[in-house]
């Protein structure tokens, strides 16, 4: 066990000094299983991780991670699947594998463990897969009653774009934080904003979007703060959230929070390309020089100089690239290429 977290904690400071958007840009957006990029990602492989040491510990016969091999891993993801587990945590499991064996080289990346490869483990439920395909406003017209019962808690991350995470304390690594009092703020011009920590431990003040201004004044009004630009630091953003107390606890994972994200996504992006952008913004990017010894492409870092007020694609929305810009950092996310998972054709 030991030897897990000593793996997982080597990939995480690699990780802690690279960025995952590089990353994809030089390999093709190829899977990366020898960094960690964020502190929730190794959470989640090392409490994977203890159970399947806990199980290799049970197979006499294995006494070192070089006697892992894909058969022995198989075999634990099939056991798994025996007690019940669902596809997403097989998927967990599978994928905390191939960071242990991959990472440490015990194995080749060819060698990585593919779940859907496995004949007969689960896959996530035709509900899941079929809810992720609707538009926010089609949900909610299919499911009248399931709205009206979590309608604050949906209406909330329509109107501020959260994540799942950011919504509900049972997601977040402190229970204080989700959304609560202490995350309700309000700007000098009265637009309400929304102070969460997302992923990879990024602070930032969501906007509400304007379609939901009075909805959510009537819901959080009373409890908005003054806003400031301190409140983006670390430790000023943790000791404000102490005294946070989560408005919601939870809604069912068959509730598809996402869309209703994708929804904030294209409503928000509509309004922020009223305004007329001026100025560039430099982009990092990489070309191709040459080839490698092994015949593989040479990637060198560059940058190049866009204006804000240019007109941009992406998905099916057309806008301003600084509205684009300015949508990913109140997304949380800082970069266009994310913004396909909101703005893709028939979201």
């Amino acid at each position: 066990m030991q030897l897990f977290r000593q793996e997982l904690i080597k990939q995480q400071k690699k990780g802690s000094v690279n960025n995952r958007h590089s990353y994809k840009l030089k390999t093709g957006h190829k899977a990366d299983y020898t960094r960690i990029y964020s502190h929730r990602s190794y959470e989640i492989h090392w409490k994977r991780a203890q159970t399947f040491a806990i199980w290799l510990k049970e197979q006499t016969l294995i006494r070192s991670m070089d006697e892992i091999t894909r058969d022995v891993a198989i075999q634990y993801l099939i056991y798994q699947r025996d007690k019940g587990l669902s596809a997403s945590t097989l998927n967990a499991d599978a994928l905390m594998i191939n960071h242990l064996m991959i990472g440490s080289q015990y194995w080749k990346p060819e060698e990585r463990i593919i779940k859907s490869k496995i004949s007969g483990m689960p896959k996530r439920s035709y509900l899941e897969r079929r809810n992720k395909l609707l538009t926010s406003d089609e949900w909610r017209r299919f499911y009248p009653d399931r709205y009206q019962r979590y309608r604050d808690e949906i209406d909330t991350i329509r109107a501020f774009g959260l994540r799942r995470r950011e919504m509900f304390s049972v997601h977040s690594q402190a229970k204080s934080e989700g959304f609560g009092p202490q995350s309700v703020y309000r700007d000098e011009s009265g637009r309400l904003l929304a102070l969460v920590r997302g992923k990879g431990g990024k602070i930032r003040l969501a906007p509400v979007r304007d379609a939901l201004c009075n909805r959510m004044e009537e819901l959080y009004g009373c409890y908005a703060y003054p806003v400031t630009e301190e409140l983006l630091k670390k430790e000023v953003y943790h000791r404000h959230m102490r005294a946070n107390k989560p408005f919601y606890v939870d809604m069912p994972h068959s509730i598809p929070a996402h869309i209703f994200r994708a929804e904030y996504a294209q409503e928000r992006l509509k309004e922020l390309d009223k305004v007329a952008y001026s100025g560039t913004r430099t982009v990092k990017t990489y070309v191709r020089n040459g080839h490698k010894p092994d015949g593989r492409w040479h990637w060198v870092a560059s940058t190049k100089e866009i204006n804000l007020s240019d007109n941009w694609q992406v998905g099916a929305y057309k806008a301003q690239y600084g509205a684009f810009f300015e949508l990913s950092k109140e997304l949380g996310h800082n970069r266009l290429d994310v913004l396909h998972h909101y703005l893709g054709v028939g979201r």
